[in-house]
């Protein structure tokens, strides 16, 4: 599925979703500006750029027509780091999905660590996403 939207914010859905993938796209590394070169669909804070990195994003479709997508990232700092992130559902024009969105979720990575964030879109009518990392509250 081929997917191009504005880039918006919206809740993910914990672990436990893994799905058989068959899209694979890669994201390059942050840049200093908040979006991933490569992928409109990764917003990352600048205070992250030096940890917190985006490895893969995959998407999948799952059951029904409900989208999956599954985002691998990786501290490559020497401690561990809290952040938080937010799905932001999109419909097929690209437009957000209000009550799709359950606002940011913290997560944390040890020193070197990998994990996978995947999620399932809450309806059907979903067909593309964006994904916001934010730095820890102040």
């Amino acid at each position: 599925m081929k997917t191009t939207a504005p880039l918006l914010f919206v809740l993910l859905a914990a672990a436990g979703c893994a799905a058989p993938v068959t899209k694979t796209e890669t994201a390059p590394p942050p840049p200093a500006a908040r979006q991933a070169a490569g992928d409109k669909r990764v917003l990352t804070d600048p205070s992250l750029d030096r940890a917190i990195h985006v490895v893969k994003v995959q998407t999948a479709a799952g059951a029904e027509g409900f989208l999956k997508i599954q985002v691998d990232v990786e501290n490559r700092s020497d401690a561990p780091r809290r952040f938080s992130y937010s799905i932001e559902w999109l419909d097929g024009d690209g437009g957000p999905l209000p009550l799709a969105s359950n606002g940011f979720l913290d997560w944390m990575l040890r020193a070197h660590e990998s994990s996978s964030i995947a999620a399932t879109a809450p309806t059907p009518v979903a067909k593309d996403f964006r994904i916001t990392f934010a730095g820890p509250a102040q």
